[in-house]
């Protein structure tokens, strides 16, 4: 197949995206890779799969314009279906938002899949003819050899249902939001302390209205609900109390039963979604999202022991979480996080996030003592399980070569796999000190030469 038939090839099987109205020198990006753009219509030859577009509008006026200046950003994700599509969605520089978030039939967004929406999850793009796409083919990027692959490893647990219940879904099967868009998580914090406010805009309905409805305003992520404070069931004394307001595991279980249909990957999913809107498109919102979540899986110590050495429950409320299978999940939670690590800056943590880096050592060492607590049991079961835990002890191993070489972190191996490092650090006898710390003076020791 020579070059001009690959292209018809690809022309006619691959997907576009277009963006008209957006102003010269414009930020415009895809899957994690952002441009500054000049006369830029939008992006070709899309593979099959989820994707995830950022629009930042430069200045339209002397007034706004400042150097270095853009609005604030915008984001679409979409699953675009396996034979080529093409989506258009026109800049509104009035606004500074896509035109459909303008739309009043986007004015409320669905919170479910419907039928038409299909597997993929997303309607028909529009019917535009080929001549036209090759007329702009010249003001259209194409997809960038080579983050296919990156792009799958951030993104591989979200699903059409996960933005449909964390973002809503445009009449055309887009999950629009924005760098400005609040969380649940904020609604509830506003709420506890007495205020109903969201960037700067009032709020009438309440959020358990809003998601009972099954449909919600555009300006709301409906995140899982994470209430770390108070992770214990409802009426627990005594034993219970005390195990689960510091072990999350009853938390966590009933957070996948309750709120997410008993799909644990779901979590996951909300973990990577949570991720591409605060480090992609700069969503703050989403990194408290995050941080929970985080939290959430490192403290979960009970989960991570085999079923049948699970501590009996003392409640009927907390017998649930016995019976949870959990650790393929943290086989891909291991998977997933390195992903992360490898996709981020090296100065990141030093430039763009300050303090992130204290907050996720921290909970690494909790969940490197879970996983060491867990590693007695594991060889004892055999089989089917503990090969599965032979992959957790990989995928740590290799999550600590990576923290390592890429931020210096010494998170430490898991005890009992194999000697070295202990909570960060080397092993030492406990009356070592170091040179530095020697007494000087007549009580100084004396070095000789041997």
């Amino acid at each position: 197949m020579d070059r001009q038939q690959l292209a018809k090839k690809e022309y006619d099987s691959l997907s576009f995206f277009l963006v008209p109205g957006l102003p010269k020198g414009s930020e415009a990006g895809i899957d994690g890779k952002v441009w500054q753009v000049d006369k830029f219509e939008g992006f070709k030859l899309i593979p099959p799969g989820l994707h995830f577009f950022i629009v930042s509008a430069a200045p339209t006026t002397k007034s706004q314009s400042s150097p270095g200046a853009f609005g604030v950003r915008h984001g679409l994700f979409r699953f675009f279906a396996s034979h080529s599509e093409t989506v258009v969605e026109g800049w509104g520089n009035s606004r500074e938002e896509f035109e459909s978030q303008g739309d009043e039939r986007a004015a409320k967004r669905r919170r479910t899949l419907a039928v038409a929406d299909g597997a993929e999850g997303a309607t028909a793009g529009t019917v535009i003819s080929s001549e036209y796409l090759k007329g702009l083919d010249k003001h259209l990027a194409a997809y960038p050899a080579g983050l296919e692959k990156e792009w799958r490893a951030l993104s591989s647990y979200i699903t059409p249902e996960t933005l449909a219940r964390v973002i809503g879904l445009t009449p055309d099967g887009n999950a629009i939001t924005s760098a400005v868009t609040g969380s649940t998580a904020d609604e509830e914090e506003l709420k506890a302390a007495g205020g109903r406010q969201t960037w700067g805009k009032s709020r009438e309905a309440n959020v358990e209205t809003v998601l009972d409805e099954g449909e919600d305003d555009v300006e709301t992520l409906a995140f899982v609900r994470v209430d770390l404070k108070r992770s214990w069931p409802k009426g627990a004394v005594g034993e219970d109390l005390t195990r689960w307001s510091k072990d999350k595991s009853w938390l966590m279980s009933n957070i996948v039963k309750v709120q997410l249909g008993g799909d644990v990957m779901q979590l996951l999913a909300e973990f990577e979604l949570s991720f591409t809107l605060f480090t992609l498109l700069h969503n703050f919102s989403s990194l408290a999202v995050y941080k929970s979540l985080f939290a959430l899986f490192a403290r979960s110590s009970t989960l991570l022991l085999p079923p049948a050495k699970r501590p009996s429950p003392t409640s009927e409320s907390s017998s649930s979480l016995l019976k949870l299978e959990i650790l393929p999940f943290y086989v891909c939670l291991l998977t997933v996080f390195h992903a992360q690590i490898a996709f981020l800056d090296d100065a990141f943590f030093s430039e763009q996030m300050p303090g992130l880096d204290t907050f996720l050592l921290t909970e690494l060492d909790l969940l490197r003592e879970a996983l060491s607590d867990a590693a007695r049991e594991w060889p004892l079961e055999g089989g089917p399980p503990f090969e599965v835990w032979k992959l957790v002890v990989a995928k740590w191993d290799a999550l600590t070569a990576l923290v390592m070489e890429r931020f210096g972190w010494e998170v430490g191996v898991i005890r009992g796999t194999k000697s070295g490092f202990a909570g960060g650090q080397i092993r030492r006898d406990p009356d070592e000190v170091d040179i530095e710390e020697l007494e000087e003076g007549e009580d100084a020791p004396v070095f000789v030469e041997m």
